[in-house]
């Protein structure tokens, strides 16, 4: 189920409700092509944390979980969708579980799958049995792939784990994927392989904790190797002393067996100073390799590091480094200082960042950064207020060489309300920052929107360009929002791309929706009416099509 809240803006507010069946993911969302770190994931009642207790695929639309997600348990993810850009997910994904028989903490049930994708129906079926009691619990699950005679390709788990009250905790799986099965994504498993892990934890105390783990991966055709990983460590934790020590072995295939040990020693003498020292040696046929680290926290004031690494086939590498902050309540800065040397070479580089509020309505910031013989790179960010209502945003990077750039990334942005309910916003860009890297890009946007009262109309129009390359592309939207009353909401929006190269392409689609909500209960209807691009071929007819969504706001 999905419900959106916001019909005919650039970027639109979506909830899922994930229903959990019994495994990790994939579980697919309603769209794709998600607007990047905008979502919010809600485990019944409690917030999950990104890459700790979820990983997202922004661009198919997908979340797997840490853990895997009971039958019986939801999951509600809320992200935003950018017109134009994020697209429908047409393959529906329905988990279906009936219990057919129930012995005390065991059960039997009725397992299955269903993927709707029109070219390639896929439909899986087959037997559950589990059983769950306080120190121990198990599961036996058996599926058929589109079962139609004694040759359907099976896929096969068994896993268990246990836990004593002297501290004991242990744990087993086992699992077989036909290579003619497919995707097995879904159940958390790999197509065409067998798998088995086991692992055996003790922790008397709140002081100490062992491990010891195994896991094989088989391939299932022909010649492939197999891959077998040993892990075995210790921790031992006091109040201002932890110590860390761990061996791992990994026997990848027809490659030398890899076995690395690893020791850290972090101590906290005083609440302002810490201390962290770590070894660790890797051993792999001929070449053997030994790194130290050595590093040391003062407050948030200082941090001094080195490492050293001697490679048997390469030499040895010393990297040594300082970072030091400082400033006041209107100034903060940064300073970093790194070192590295390799036999004969030495290479330095420097790190500088400043930024001062100059008033309560201006605030700006600067960075440095240079690498000996390897170029520099130098910005700004301006933050300003002039007037009431309005916001302005300059930021800018020069790179001289450094990473082997040499080009001026440069981004102007501006929110201004205008009053009555009007609001002006716009963005130039050329080599726009994104995670830090300049794009190769050149962008200009503009928009224009209007709410009053029970309206929300908005205006809009987008440029951009790949640097270097003579395609350009235009888009245009005007969108237009009415609560009709205080429980529906009529929503409609136009929006068309255009494409500029050696000819001229357009596409255009209009949208008509209408949410009510009923209670806690949301219902929206939606039509829609697309033009092709008038270069496909063989020539297309306008694409007419509707749906109807029911969800819960909780």
């Amino acid at each position: 189920m999905a419900w959106v809240c916001t019909a005919a803006t650039g970027q639109e507010m979506v909830a899922d409700t994930l229903q959990g069946r019994g495994v990790a993911g994939p579980y697919t969302l309603t769209w794709n092509r998600l607007v990047e770190r905008s979502e919010i994931v809600l485990l019944e009642t409690r917030w999950l944390t990104r890459d700790t207790d979820y990983w997202i695929d922004y661009a198919a639309g997908q979340i797997r979980f840490a853990e895997p997600l009971r039958v019986g348990q939801t999951a509600r993810v809320s992200y935003r969708i950018q017109s134009g850009v994020s697209q429908r997910n047409t393959n529906t994904d329905v988990a279906l579980e009936t219990e057919l028989a129930r012995w005390g903490p065991a059960a039997l049930s009725l397992r299955g799958r269903i993927i709707g994708d029109p070219n390639r129906p896929t439909t899986d079926l087959g037997l559950r049995a589990a059983w769950q009691e306080p120190t121990r619990e198990g599961e036996a699950l058996y599926l058929m792939r589109n079962p139609r005679g004694d040759d359907a390709p099976a896929l096969l788990q068994l896993r268990s784990q246990w836990r004593t009250d002297t501290g004991w905790q242990g744990a087993f799986r086992f699992s077989r994927v036909d290579t003619d099965f497919g995707d097995a994504k879904p159940y958390g498993l790999a197509s065409g392989q067998q798998s088995a892990e086991a692992s055996l934890l003790f922790q008397p105390d709140a002081h100490l904790r062992t491990r010891l783990q195994w896991s094989l991966a088989e391939p299932l055709r022909a010649g492939a190797p197999a891959q077998q990983r040993w892990n075995a460590g210790l921790d031992y934790q006091l109040q201002q002393v932890r110590l860390s020590l761990e061996r791992h072995i990994a026997a990848l295939g027809n490659q030398p067996t890899q076995a690395t040990d690893r020791a850290v020693v972090q101590m906290r003498p005083t609440d302002t100073v810490q201390l962290q020292m770590e070894h660790q040696t890797q051993t792999q046929g001929e070449r053997a390799t030994q790194q130290t680290q050595v590093r040391a926290q003062l407050g948030q004031a200082m941090e001094l590091r080195h490492r050293t690494l001697d490679d048997s086939q390469q030499g040895r590498t010393e990297e040594s480094g300082v970072a030091m902050r400082f400033g006041a309540p209107t100034v903060q800065g940064t300073v970093g200082l790194e070192q590295r040397w390799r036999e004969d070479a030495q290479h330095r580089t420097a790190q500088l960042g400043l930024q001062a509020q100059l008033a309560p309505r201006l605030r700006v910031s600067g960075e440095f950064e240079a690498a000996e013989n390897a170029g520099q790179m130098r910005g700004y960010h301006l933050q300003a207020q002039p007037i009431s209502g309005l916001q302005l945003s300059l930021q800018a990077r020069e790179y001289q060489g450094l990473r082997g750039l040499n080009l001026r990334s440069q981004q102007a942005q501006l929110d201004w309300q205008l009053g009555g309910g009007l609001t002006l916003s716009g963005q130039l860009a050329q080599n726009p920052l994104h995670q830090g890297a300049p794009q190769p890009i050149q962008r200009k946007q503009y928009q224009l929107r209007w709410r009053q009262g029970a309206w929300d109309i908005e205006a809009g129009y987008t440029e951009q360009s790949q640097l270097g390359q003579s395609l350009i592309e235009r888009r245009y939207l005007l969108g237009m929002r009415r609560r009709l009353d205080a429980y529906t909401l009529l929503g409609l929006s136009y929006q068309q791309s255009e494409w500029e190269r050696d000819a001229f392409l357009r596409e255009a689609a209009l949208r008509l929706g209408l949410t009510r909500q009923m209670a806690s209960l949301y219902m929206s209807l939606e039509a829609q009416l697309q033009l092709p691009r008038t270069d496909a071929q063989p020539q297309q007819r306008p694409n007419y099509s509707g749906s109807l969504r029911l969800g819960v706001q909780f």
